[in-house]
């Protein structure tokens, strides 16, 4: 048979020599057992002489080869592959010594003989072999040969010859299946209920011949049977005898529970096999894994259980990468959740100075300007709405891989959610000179149920790539509605068109995976993260619709969004979109602002300066609940981490303070770079009424003040203001 050292995993790199050496030790008993027999069945078809030279010959061999296994695993993982292919070559050369003079002998015993033991060879090498192709053919290709030609010995290139290689290597085929599961061998002997004796005798050749331990067990008595290799498998002697000790003693005790359950099960006719992964402890006093299979082949004459017959295959090698995987998962999910938080953390980080950028440049905008002012002030706002929007991209992928990402659905009018996401670009293509028109079918009317903000996403996002990948031209958005049949939910197609660069076929195929763009030259000329398009990918995908996209280079591109949505029954039409709610007269408004970064203190007071309002800072909460006990305020603007005492704790505090005097609860608007579902949700608990997301604009800060008031007259909700 073929050498026993081939146990692999991957390439060189990953070759597990220590793991291969160690399954050599623990083959060599059953090989030279296996060997000395067919030496003897060999005297059949040969002299004495050539099984005792051939057994000689083996003997010497693995006397060569314990070695040389030993010293195999000093050396670098390539060189071990190489040594380890070599090794497997002679001692396949010479295990198939015995195959080749069996068939060359040309008898019906000798081909007999010979179809048998490179049987046992071929399934050994794709168990033992199989994983790594180099070890596996340098392990099989010698009983090929053997095979191949053994007949044409006796035959020469003749039909019978040909027939009889190849009957044998269809056992190539077989020994593959046979390498996965070996059990389907025992259900077909199994369902021989007339031969019992012609089956205990089948099955105990298999597993013999398979190195696998046979186990056998009188269930009235308790008496049992156990094959050597069952014994050498937990490193007994083969000639020892284990009679006396129960075989449920050899069980791990945390396993016996398990193990009883299920054959409980299979004796009532539950299931066809009794199958466990389970523990058996060793000569030595360690536990080896193994997988134990075993059949009731007989009752009692009263219908208990009798006779039950089973395998024990050695699957410590299996369990020990199974360990290690888990590892290495473990690993990877902390690492996870370690990128997550640092996501989380640089996201309040970047949040922070860029809500100075974009804060201050809103105000400065405000100012008068001259028109280079202005335009350099424009590109300051600008880039820092890239970069904000290139933020926001890379928290809902990150969110999207950790599978924390949540749909809220609610009503919402479709032909307000398609203008709100494409009002923005519609300034911007305004500045490039393109066409943008919107188009609604007749059907498109109406309130349906969904995530109105993921549907403006998707749309803002589509809408944008449009503007961004189209020099002259138009950009055009077609909303359609196809009813439904019956209960079904109504069809909703969003269909965004332009005339730009386009793309060709292959850049189609992976244009919805992460961080892809057409190609560098693009990534230098339009900018953006490439993680738009797989972000509404997966949206429209976790919407239960389907995003698609087609396109001819230098024509341009048409991208379809397609989202079952039922229609909202007796719904009145959503109110319009505040982005375009004018600023309201705030002047007199007492607002209490506890922000600990100088910056952030400034872009509000800039931005609130001009209105009128009353603006008190502090630099954390503490001082934030000492301001509340000496003045009353109409709002309080609350940064949600600060040191000292942050903002969430001073707002339970202020919400304790208030429920103690029997006041009305004030207004507190969470403004802060904290901006995940999470912190919302925080930010709700502990008595919030809005959360203000930075970075703002001046935009974004006055809508977030008004809702906050708006929101104090019910029960103190978190409502998201998106800048």
């Amino acid at each position: 048979m073929a050498d026993q050292a081939a146990s692999t995993y991957g390439d060189s790199s990953t070759f597990d020599i220590r793991s291969a050496a160690e399954l050599d030790r623990q083959g060599l008993p059953g090989r030279l057992i296996f060997s000395g027999l067919f030496a003897v069945i060999s005297l059949l078809v040969a002299p004495w002489q050539f099984g005792a030279g051939w057994m000689a010959v083996v003997l010497a061999w693995e006397l060569v080869n314990l070695p040389i296994a030993s010293r195999v695993v000093a050396l670098p993982p390539a060189q071990a592959l190489n040594v380890s292919a070599l090794c497997n070559v002679i001692g396949a050369l010479i295990y198939s010594g015995a195959a080749f003079v069996a068939l060359a002998n040309g008898s019906a015993i000798g081909v007999a003989i010979g179809a048998t033991w490179l049987c046992g060879a071929f399934m050994n090498c794709f168990i033992y072999a199989g994983e790594h192709p180099k070890l596996m053919w340098t392990s099989i290709a010698p009983s090929i040969a053997a095979a191949i030609l053994g007949p044409m010995f006796t035959h020469g290139p003749t039909v019978n010859g040909a027939i009889v290689s190849g009957l044998i290597l269809t056992a190539l085929i077989a020994a593959k299946s046979f390498s996965v599961d070996h059990q389907s061998l025992l259900k077909r002997l199994a369902e021989k209920q007339g031969a019992l004796a012609d089956i205990e005798r089948k099955l105990s050749i298999a597993v013999e011949a398979s190195g696998d331990g046979l186990f056998e067990v009188y269930l009235p008595t308790s008496r049992h049977e156990i094959s050597p290799t069952w014994k050498t498998m937990l490193g007994y002697g083969a000639d020892e005898d284990l009679t006396a000790t129960p075989l449920l003693q050899f069980v791990h005790p945390d396993d016996r529970p398990a193990l009883e359950r299920e054959y409980a099960a299979h004796f009532i006719g539950e299931t066809s096999h009794a199958t466990n992964e389970l523990r058996l402890r060793c000569k030595d006093g360690s536990y080896k894994w193994v997988l134990s299979r075993a059949r009731l082949v007989s009752t009692t004459a009263e219908g208990g259980p009798g006779h039950l017959v089973g395998t024990t295959i050695d699957i410590s090698t299996r369990k020990a990468l199974e360990h290690q995987l888990e590892a290495a998962r473990d690993v990877a999910e902390r690492a996870n959740e370690a990128k997550s938080l640092f996501v989380a953390n640089m996201s309040h980080e970047i949040r922070t100075p860029l809500n100075g950028v974009i804060g201050i440049a809103g105000a400065l905008a405000r100012t008068d300007l001259s028109p280079t002012q202005g335009e350099m002030v424009g590109l300051v706002q600008s880039s820092a709405q890239i970069l904000e929007r290139m933020l926001s991209d890379i928290l809902d992928q990150s969110k999207l891989e950790a599978g924390e990402f949540e749909l809220k659905s609610a009503p919402f009018d479709l032909h307000h959610a398609v203008e709100a996401a494409a009002d923005l670009m519609r300034q911007r293509a305004d500045d490039k000179g393109l066409a943008f028109d919107i188009t609604y079918a007749p059907s498109a009317a109406g309130v349906f149920e969904g995530d109105a903000v993921r549907l403006r996403q998707i749309i803002s996002n589509l809408a944008s790539n449009a503007v961004k990948f189209t020099e002259r031209g138009a950009v055009a958005i077609v909303v359609d509605v196809a009813e439904p049949a019956g209960d079904e939910p109504a069809l909703v197609s969003v269909t965004v068109t332009d005339s730009g660069i386009g793309f060709d076929a292959e850049t189609g195929e992976r244009l919805f995976g992460r961080f892809v763009q057409a190609d560098e030259s693009i990534s230098r000329r339009f900018g953006g993260s490439g993680l738009g398009l797989a972000i509404s990918k997966a949206l429209a995908e976790r919407m239960g619709g389907d995003l698609t996209a087609a396109s001819e280079p230098g024509v341009g591109s048409t991208f379809r969004l397609e989202l079952p949505l039922r229609r909202a029954a007796g719904q009145a039409a959503a109110p319009a979109s505040t982005d375009d709610v004018a600023l309201a007269d705030m002047g007199g408004l007492r607002i209490l602002l506890a922000e600990d970064h100088p910056t952030n203190q400034r872009v509000v007071q800039l931005i609130l300066q001009p209105f009128g309002i009353d603006l008190t800072i502090v630099g954390d909460g503490r001082e934030a609940v000492e301001a509340v006990q000496h003045a009353a305020f109409d709002l309080i603007l609350m940064d949600m981490q600060m040191p000292g005492m942050d903002g969430l704790t001073a707002t339970r505090e202020i919400r304790r303070l208030e429920r103690e005097a029997s006041r009305p609860p004030t207004p507190i608007a969470m403004l802060t770079a904290n901006a995940m579902d999470e912190h919302r949700a925080m930010a709700a608990a502990a008595g919030a009424t809005h959360h203000i997301a930075k970075p703002i604009t001046p935009e974004s800060l006055f809508e977030g003040i008004e809702a906050a008031l708006g929101d104090s007259e019910s029960e103190p909700a978190v409502v998201a203001a998106h800048a």
